[in-house]
């Protein structure tokens, strides 16, 4: 993400790091990110138009925000003419939030409420995260316009949005990379500031070998 930077510490570098290979159809070199001790990665297939495909996925170890707090990646089969229209087209009103139905929520190093001070707010959670899912009617009020940035492998076109309301922000980064032909489509979503550091930091740790 233009502007957001690792808290001084290479997560790519943390102790425990290890390699994860995107597998794909087409015959191009192995996808590579660089995964600290604490988070999970796991290759799933989605549905397409054209049948599906392997997606990358990486996500805290499993707690009550885990799953709020992702990177996808996957490869675009089809030619992009336009990278930020299409990146345009791809915020919607995808906001996934958690039910607020424990005090689980409140505990997890991922929640955004996990700071005391939230304490006495949690009858309120509720109709707070509804509201932060209202916002996303209208998701490109919310975003800045695309944006030139690099990781490892590249230069990239990057989309960054933030809903919020009182405590509770979504943050979403949607990236679009160009290597040798084929096109990548890297998604970020979390609900904490220090995890988005986090994530963004194995992001750019992407490259080829």
């Amino acid at each position: 993400m233009a502007g957001i930077k690792s808290d001084g510490k290479s997560v790519g570098a943390a102790a425990g790091a290890f390699i994860v290979w995107l597998i794909l159809a087409a015959p191009v070199a192995a996808q590579t990110f660089e995964i600290p001790d604490g988070f999970s990665s796991e290759i799933v297939r989605q549905s397409t138009e054209g049948g599906s495909v392997a997606v990358l996925r990486i996500h805290p170890d499993d707690g009550a925000f885990s799953d709020l707090s992702t990177i996808e990646m996957r490869p675009i089969i089809d030619s992009i003419a336009d990278p930020d229209g299409w990146l345009r087209s791809r915020v919607t009103a995808d906001i996934e939030l958690p039910q607020p139905d424990s005090d689980g929520i409140f505990d997890s190093p991922d929640s955004p409420l996990s700071d005391p001070a939230f304490d006495d707010m949690r009858g309120s959670v509720r109709s707070m995260l509804e509201s932060l899912q209202s916002l996303g009617k209208l998701p490109l009020d919310y975003c800045q316009p695309p944006d030139t940035s690099a990781n490892r492998a590249g230069p990239y076109r990057e989309m960054t949005c933030v809903f919020a309301i009182g405590p509770l922000t979504q943050h979403l980064v949607f990236r679009l990379q160009d290597l040798d032909g084929v096109w990548y489509y890297t998604r970020i979503r979390t609900m904490n500031e220090r995890r988005l550091r986090h994530l963004v930091a194995i992001a750019n740790s992407f490259h080829i070998d």
